[in-house]
């Protein structure tokens, strides 16, 4: 049933066009933080450690991310939460990820 949920989710967001192949146009990503305004940069270890299993997946450079272990978030209301993770949610918030747009740690 969890990953029925996860499905319409995911389908719910890329019908709004939310999917995190949506890129925001090159000036509204500040070069400081390589994220859209919209968008809290995220550290991928410390979102994995809370339970999050997507920002490593969105991060990884096989999956097209940079590598450099930091993530875009933006949360989605606490609606989506509800729905779609249910009472026992692992997570504290439900954020539509994306790889930021600075370069990876060396």
């Amino acid at each position: 049933m969890k990953r029925l949920h996860t499905t319409l989710l995911l389908g719910l967001l890329l019908a709004l066009g939310l999917g995190t192949a949506t890129a925001a146009p090159a000036a509204a990503i500040p070069p400081e933080t390589g994220c859209p305004s919209a968008a809290q940069v995220l550290d991928v270890e410390e979102l994995t450690a809370q339970g999050y299993r997507v920002p490593a997946m969105v991060d990884d450079p096989a999956n097209g991310g940079n590598g450099n272990g930091l993530v875009c978030g933006k949360p989605l209301p606490e609606a989506f939460r509800r729905v779609f993770c249910g009472p026992d949610c692992a997570v504290p918030i439900i954020y539509l990820f994306s790889d930021d747009n600075l370069p990876a740690r060396r």
